[in-house]
């Protein structure tokens, strides 16, 4: 399992250095949702210098991106792992390993989180920012820092962020803009975080016929799916 372009296929060509071998405990779906969502947050989590201990803030939690860094954050020992996401989702991120859930869509519960958390948490991971439908976390999450040592890692931007992040290399200290790295031994890493905590990928598993493949991307442009899309080829 791991990167491929036109994975969506039969069959598709790697590079031996960009995917691993699947462990028993996993099934061909599982090991199929995990690489980018997975990987990323294993990347994301180590530069918020994530440890035994820390506190961690994963904005868009119930999505792919979110999900994945809930496990990994309670794989690597946080104590405390906040989620924001929507009410209705409250129950399945606690299910996946979140200790305290925020409802954004409870504007002031959400002000509220802000207001009394400021200079706690040690790792913010932003799935939400630049999405695609105005989220704007940034600013309100530096205030979230432990000072001196917290840090901020968003998936996402605006062209600013990632003409500043990835052409000048100019974000503010402790401001990550993250480009994932795809290699074998952050995939059986992945592998080894999960069994750590008994773990599996929360799945959207699909057929791969014409149906099926329409649904599964119309999910995705939903932005509702719950966890990983994944066809069964």
């Amino acid at each position: 399992y791991g990167h491929a372009h036109g994975s969506i296929a039969e069959k598709a060509v790697s590079s031996a250095n960009k995917i691993a071998k699947k462990t028993d405990d996993l099934t061909f779906s599982e090991a199929a949702a995990l690489p980018v969502a997975y990987v990323t947050a294993l990347q994301g989590l180590r530069l918020g210098k994530v440890t035994e201990g820390s506190s961690v803030l994963i904005i868009g939690a119930s999505g792919g991106c979110g999900i994945a860094a809930i496990q990994l954050a309670k794989a690597m020992g946080a104590k405390r792992i906040i989620a924001i996401c929507s009410g209705k989702n409250s129950q399945l991120v606690k299910e996946t390993g979140a200790t305290e859930v925020v409802d954004y869509t409870n504007e002031s519960e959400l002000q509220s989180f802000f207001a009394t958390n400021k200079e706690s948490i040690q790792c913010v991971y932003d799935a939400a920012t630049g999405s695609g439908h105005g989220e704007k976390y940034t600013n309100a999450s530096m205030s979230l820092l432990l000072k001196y040592v917290g840090e901020y890692v968003q998936l996402n931007g605006s062209a600013k962020v990632w003409t500043k992040g990835v052409v000048l290399k100019k974000l503010p200290k402790h401001q990550h803009l993250i480009l994932t790295d795809m290699n074998t031994a952050d995939l059986e890493e992945v592998s080894l975080l999960l069994k750590k905590i008994n773990a599996k990928p929360l799945m959207n598993i699909m057929p791969f016929t014409e149906e099926g493949l329409k649904e599964g991307f119309d999910l995705l442009k939903s932005r509702r799916a719950k966890g990983k899309i994944v066809f069964d080829i």
